[in-house]
């Protein structure tokens, strides 16, 4: 049997153990740490984007902006038959049919708007008859949503063209890069979203200080 690669791989770990600093150390995080080794250089080769190797969080907040872009022009192509103007309509609506009646707050929440922005969707919905509120049982302060016929016809109308957007925006990825991708977006919003909950007060230089040190 050759145990170079073996060996190799067993440096490798070494060298993630070294890099990270969480004493939980899992499979799927030595696999993307492999891929990063490996596979930068071919993922650099044909750069479309000017790349700067010494600082690759700025590289990935422009293009997570550019993806954004890009999919929000997919998006409105895919609604313009729909009655359903945004891609933050078509979220309000399925998070009320996905879990059910909730608040008004827990909707905003779960589409990470702020409170201001959440409010005025869920006022237009409501105008254009696709959600309707009602008042909450327990909590006399509160309003819950629940979808309408009208709402849900419009949402199930709308599904189809947000299946071609998300293969559109899933681009030529295979399916191991497609997990991959999956993994690491979830593991940023696992991040992020106890940040946008609890830290709306914080300032950026606070974020960092707590979150990064």
């Amino acid at each position: 049997m050759n145990y170079t690669i073996l060996q190799e791989l067993i440096a490798n770990l070494e060298d993630f153990e070294g890099e990270t600093a969480s004493k939980a150390i899992k499979m799927e995080d030595f696999v993307l740490f492999l891929n990063q080794k490996y596979l930068k250089n071919l993922a650099s080769s044909k750069p479309t984007i000017d790349v700067n190797a010494k600082n690759d969080t700025n590289n990935i907040g422009q293009l997570v902006a550019f993806l954004y872009r890009y999919a929000k022009g997919y998006i409105k192509k895919a609604l313009e038959e729909s009655t359903l103007l945004t891609l933050d309509d078509f979220g309000y609506l399925a998070a009320v049919w996905q879990q059910g009646d909730l608040t008004k707050t827990q909707v905003i929440e779960k589409n990470i708007h702020e409170k201001n922005t959440g409010m005025e969707i869920i006022k237009r919905l409501i105008a254009n008859n696709l959600l309707e509120q009602y008042n909450d049982l327990t909590d006399k302060r509160s309003k819950r949503l629940k979808i309408t016929a009208l709402g849900q016809t419009e949402l199930f109308k709308s599904f189809d063209g947000m299946l071609k957007v998300s293969q559109i925006i899933s681009g030529k990825l295979n399916s191991s890069e497609k997990i991959q991708l999956f993994y690491l977006l979830s593991k940023l919003h696992d991040f992020h979203n106890p940040i946008f909950l609890n830290e709306k007060e914080s300032s950026i230089d606070n974020i960092l200080e707590k979150y990064f040190n």
